[in-house]
């Protein structure tokens, strides 16, 4: 089931998420969501970028300086565990697996 907007928002704002990928479960980020609506990412490659993000219904965007190509992208959240979610672009293709944790104990079989 797809979070909702006051979920989704709980999920994110103000906290640090670990995003992995959702086929191997390797750890590809850790992004800082502040409450300011910047956002900055650390990647397991050692780089690093800064964005900004918000909140648009029961989705949420991203748009950072250089990943992605610096375009704005919007995601959905479906709860996968305690803390947990799997984000799917607005076309329904899979995007990252994100934690609150830096691990994924409590994930449900996706």
């Amino acid at each position: 089931m797809m979070m909702n907007a006051d979920d989704v928002r709980l999920f994110l704002e103000g906290r640090t998420i670990y995003c992995f990928q959702p086929e191997t479960r390797a750890l590809v980020a850790v992004i800082d969501y502040q409450s300011d609506g910047r956002c900055a990412a650390r990647f397991s490659s050692g780089e690093e970028d800064t964005g900004v993000y918000g909140f648009d219904g029961e989705s949420y965007w991203t748009r950072y300086q250089t990943f992605r190509n610096g375009q704005t992208h919007a995601f959905h959240l479906r709860k996968l565990g305690a803390g947990i979610a799997q984000a799917y672009f607005t076309d329904g293709t899979k995007a990252f697996l994100q934690s609150q944790s830096a691990d994924l104990t409590g994930l449900a079989d996706t």
